[in-house]
């Protein structure tokens, strides 16, 4: 049952229509959020890796840009994602 307040609720339509949770939406846009600010992070330590020629120094920024790239890829793929909105059929 949709709820008749007067006013549009697309959260609650959304949710009647199929989806597993009437705040999917919200999730896909925070999930780009917090890739995008791993893949921003990863630019950054790009340019300080071209900058620096020590090689300790080198070496501990192709480890954290490893880890980022890592954790990149979990938040993408993990089961419980829900970007990739899709109805029940």
């Amino acid at each position: 049952m949709i709820f008749d307040d007067g006013i549009s609720n697309d959260f609650e339509k959304a949710h009647q229509k199929g989806l597993t949770r009437g705040f999917d939406l919200g999730w896909s846009y925070k999930g780009e959020f917090d890739r995008s600010i791993i893949i921003d992070r990863l630019d950054i330590l790009e340019k300080q890796y071209k900058k620096v020629s020590d090689p300790e120094i080198k070496l501990q920024i192709l480890c954290q840009k490893q880890i980022l790239r890592e954790v990149h890829l979990e938040m993408k793929n993990h089961p419980n994602n829900r970007e990739k909105i899709t109805f029940k059929t």
